[in-house]
């Protein structure tokens, strides 16, 4: 970020000054490859996830006129993507498209967003060469990552909505931070990014904060003061004032809507710091996506960017990840796959790009150095003398273009293995996981000779398949993370189990029937009239602050699924009726459960009650049938 005090009046400074060209017809075909390959992973992996139903039971309240709540009445927030819950509504109520359905395309709107606001940073980003190149391999890295291909349906999550937003406010800020439209476009994206998951304030408040960091100390190696100039102060108040007031106007409103200052998914996901979990995480993370290899790439272009530009846009990115990464390690990761690092990916792959041109720049002059050290002519070494002829333009045209081509060739020689290494794992993960029909719980992907034999040959590859199938093995008893295969198993067979009650007239089931559920998504979706006692806590603060956890019981530790109701708890609330997933005939319905309903036509639902009273009376209008004795 580089807005002087005198931005609208003094040029940009000549490092700074690189001429940006349009993007070229020979890029534009050459990066449809790369679509190509993410459309074809993002099918394999098109997914939604049981969490993401969550969401759309407050979206289906919202829309109905409840307000947001997953309980009618009993106000908690158990979601974690305020906007994406509006944005969902509104479509609903506009359009006429329920979220199940708009959700996975809204992401991948998202997706296409984020592509475009990519390459739009490669070709406006001040000071960088061989911008077709740079971009060619940043959208490379990017389109073949099988993690960004799970994430490009976001399994029906706000995950690329939250991406697209922060990569839009790094690219903002650092093609256009000497502008105020730039600065408040910046703010807003990262105001929306907040309000969209939890961690924007961290990442935004990062973001804001290090951008003018770099400004201030760029500014001060001018010899200038730029805290003393009304300027560089207004600039300073468009920067960060519309973000703290989009923040706290959400969190005011939080606090009088839900009487809380935090998400109450806070309380019931974090327990106590759990480092263990959280620093195998990242390693799995770091040997499955090649962060090993990104993070070295662009930490050398932040040098020298610095150093030529005084630019620290790659330091900023650097300090993002890093304290996310922290963030991480200490809350232990996350359930899902490689969620939480999705920013990572566009961010990096920029980067680690104009790392690897900076290397082949320099392998390139390099060679030619060595070479025209040792060119001899007539025995002697040739030297530059004042009196021989200067070359002609065509010639020297030429010499540039064979520079520019040798450039090119080292850069390419480097990329390849990079992009080898950096996503055959995560890939050959992916393939084996595609393969999986049903759900098995836990399930686990080991790369070996028999699936994973072509990549394997390759040097190191066998001793880093390895260490992340131990890993892997690792992460199953913390389910931290979960497979996304898994993730997609679990929601077609919850799918399977209880979207047929879509079909039950509404009204059906009495205003008091209370169910306890501990898989809470799907089923709760599609049974909207039934009041629900949340077990993990997300959505009931009650469980979400009991200090009685899967630990304290003896049980293992497992990551977001660790609380566990008081004694008493689910008595005290007048728990009675566990329903059991549709079934076709009144003969199967009563193998679940003692009682059954017919709520539709071929469609029966199976229910048991220790209150046979309240059955009989809230029933009694009802096909309702009995186990015999």
């Amino acid at each position: 970020m580089t807005f002087s005090v005198q931005a609208h009046t003094q040029p940009a400074p000549p490092a700074m000054a690189a001429q940006v060209r349009p993007a070229t017809p020979w890029l534009l075909l050459g990066s449809l490859p790369w679509l190509l390959l993410l459309g074809w992973l993002t099918s394999v992996t098109w997914f939604l996830c049981d969490d993401a139903f969550i969401s759309f039971r407050y979206v289906r309240n919202l829309v109905e006129g409840h307000g947001l709540v997953f309980n009618p009445g009993e106000y908690v927030e158990g979601y974690t993507n305020f906007l994406w819950v509006l944005e969902l509504a509104a479509i609903w109520s506009l359009l006429g498209i329920p979220p199940e359905h708009a959700a996975q395309v809204l992401s991948v709107i998202y997706t296409v967003g984020t592509l475009a606001a990519m390459l739009w940073w490669v070709y406006r980003l001040p000071g960088m060469s061989h911008r077709g190149l740079v971009g060619w391999m940043a959208l490379g890295l990017v389109c073949s990552s099988a993690t960004v291909a799970v994430w490009t349906s976001a399994g029906g999550l706000a995950t690329r909505q939250f991406t697209f937003l922060l990569v839009v406010a790094v690219a903002v800020l650092s093609v256009h931070g000497t502008r105020r439209w730039g600065l408040l476009t910046a703010s807003l994206s990262l105001g929306l990014a907040e309000l969209t998951r939890p961690e924007g304030l961290l990442l935004g408040g990062l973001c804001l904060g290090g951008f003018a960091v770099c400004w201030m100390a760029r500014e001060r190696r001018l010899h200038l003061d730029p805290l003393r100039h009304s300027c560089a102060r207004r600039n300073l108040a468009v920067m960060g004032g519309p973000f703290a007031l989009m923040v706290a106007g959400h969190y005011l409103w939080r606090y009088s809507y839900y009487g809380e200052w935090l998400p109450n998914t806070y309380y019931a996901k974090y327990v106590a710091p759990w480092y263990d979990a959280g620093l195998r995480y990242l390693a799995q993370a770091g040997i499955d996506t090649g962060l090993y290899l990104l993070v070295p790439l662009a930490l050398l272009a932040g040098m020298v960017r610095w150093r030529r530009n005084q630019d620290g846009t790659y330091a900023v990115i650097l300090l993002l990840i890093g304290v996310h990464m922290n963030y991480l390690a200490r809350i232990g990761g996350d359930h899902f796959e490689y969620r939480p690092l999705d920013f990572y990916w566009p961010l990096l792959a920029v980067a680690a790009a104009e790392g690897l041109q900076v290397i082949g720049t320099f392998m390139a002059t390099w060679v030619k150095r060595q070479y025209g050290k040792h060119r001899k002519e007539g025995g002697r070494s040739v030297r530059k003398s004042r009196n021989r002829p200067k070359r002609e333009e065509g010639s020297q045209s030429v010499a540039m273009a064979g520079g520019m081509w040798a450039v090119r060739a080292w850069v390419l020689m480097l990329f390849a293995p990079v992009l080898l290494y950096a996503g055959s794992i995560q890939g050959a993960v992916l393939y084996e996981g595609a393969k999986v029909v049903g759900y098995r719980s836990q399930m686990h992907t080991e790369l070996n000779e028999g699936n994973a034999g072509r990549w394997l040959v390759l040097p190191g590859m066998s001793k880093l398949a390895a260490m992340s199938n131990t890993l892997r093995k690792a992460s199953r008893v913390a389910a931290s993370p979960s497979p996304w295969m898994e993730h997609r198993a679990f929601a077609r067979w919850r799918l399977q189990q209880w979207k047929p009650y879509e079909n039950m007239a509404r009204g059906t089931l009495p205003d008091d029937a209370v169910a306890p559920v501990g898989s809470l998504g799907v089923q709760s979706y599609y049974l909207p009239d039934l009041t629900i006692i949340d077990m993990g806590g997300l959505a009931d603060k009650t469980v979400a602050r009991n200090p009685q956890t899967r630990e304290t019981r003896g049980w293992p530790r497992a990551i977001a699924h660790e609380r566990q109701p008081p004694p008493g708890y689910l008595a005290q609330r007048g728990t009675n009726f566990h329903v059991f997933q549709a079934t076709r005939s009144v003969a199967e319905a009563l193998q679940f459960a003692y009682y059954a309903i017919e709520v539709g036509p071929g469609l029966w639902m199976p229910f048991d009650s220790d209150d046979h009273q309240w059955v009989a009376e809230r029933f009694a209008g009802l096909n309702l049938k009995r186990r015999s004795p």
